[in-house]
């Protein structure tokens, strides 16, 4: 799957969804059970090839693995991508307004988050997230 997204640089979230439960191998952050819902993964993309680049890769399921997403892909169905071109790093801004979220809970403590102090930046939902509410000024694709 691929979609199109600007090459600029930006901080994104990606919004799954589950339908089954698994155990699923994170690299060395262990084994997990994920469970039915939606998931929520705040990221950023400040390298070469910029939104576009780190989204589409994100968006396919067969690659090297590199990122603790890439362990957890095959097992999520994308839903939609939330992304600014703001030129300001804001993914651990965005992942602590998901922490607050009363409706949000953390599957894995420390997934993508191991380069900064944030608990996660990957989120469960029992029910799909509106996103949009605190994300306004972001573009939104639904898929």
């Amino acid at each position: 799957m691929m979609i199109d997204l600007p090459s600029q640089p930006g901080t994104y979230c990606l919004v799954f969804h589950c339908s089954t439960s698994s155990p699923v191998t994170i690299g060395k952050l262990g084994t997990y059970q994920i469970k039915p819902g939606y998931y929520c993964y705040i990221g950023s993309a400040f390298g070469p090839g910029g939104l576009k680049s780190r989204i589409n890769r994100h968006l396919q399921i067969n690659k090297r693995h590199h990122w603790h997403l890439d362990y957890l892909r095959p097992h999520l169905t994308p839903v939609e991508v939330d992304y600014s071109t703001d030129t300001i790093k804001r993914e651990c801004q965005w992942a602590e307004l998901l922490l607050e979220d009363e409706q949000s809970s953390i599957p894995i403590k420390k997934f993508g988050s191991s380069d900064c102090n944030c608990p996660a930046h990957l989120f469960h939902y029992k029910l799909k997230p509106q996103i949009k509410t605190f994300l306004e000024r972001c573009a939104t694709v639904i898929l």
